[in-house]
């Protein structure tokens, strides 16, 4: 009975470590289809303004409602980087101040967009190199501020996350 017990449990020894090497395997496989899959995907956003930004009201789906921001000056990538600069050189007070005023003047409207399948979405990598990096679709949720490039036929080409409700 002991012989018998003894068997049983290297088997399932055995079989547990064996199961262990194939998901960490796997696992290796799919961060490496990942990586060739991010290089294979163009993660720059178009170079003109995006059509629609706001923060996100509601998903349901592949639809979503965004607060877009109406009548809020359109700034090319050049135009962003200066003033990223500009703000770099306030205090912490100032800018929360000018951001307030931003906000309390902006107006918005609900639009209602439906997000493709297979559409690049790309966030902030979240390190220091603030390299984008590839987005799903499940990321996107109320409450996080986007910045969506149309077609001609307004049907998003282009979603880029920017971050938590601004």
């Amino acid at each position: 009975m002991k012989n018998i017990i003894i068997i049983i449990s290297i088997a399932i020894l055995a079989l547990v470590g064996f199961l262990f090497i194939n998901a960490k395997d796997t696992d290796s496989d799919n961060n490496v289809n990942k990586a060739e899959l991010t290089e294979q995907v163009d993660l720059t956003s178009p170079a003109r303004p995006a059509e629609v930004n706001g923060t996100v009201q509601s998903v349901e789906g592949n639809i979503i409602v965004i607060a877009n921001e109406v009548g809020k000056e359109q700034l090319t990538e050049e135009e962003r980087d200066k003033r990223k600069e500009e703000m770099q050189d306030l205090s912490q007070e100032e800018r929360q101040a000018m951001r307030q005023e931003e906000l309390e003047t902006i107006e918005t409207e609900d639009t209602e967009l439906t997000i493709p399948v297979g559409i690049t979405i790309t966030k902030g990598s979240g390190d220091s190199t603030g390299d984008a990096v590839l987005a799903e679709i499940s990321e996107l949720e109320k409450g996080i501020y986007l910045s969506i490039w149309l077609t001609e036929s307004n049907t998003p080409e282009f979603v880029k996350i920017k971050g938590i409700g601004q």
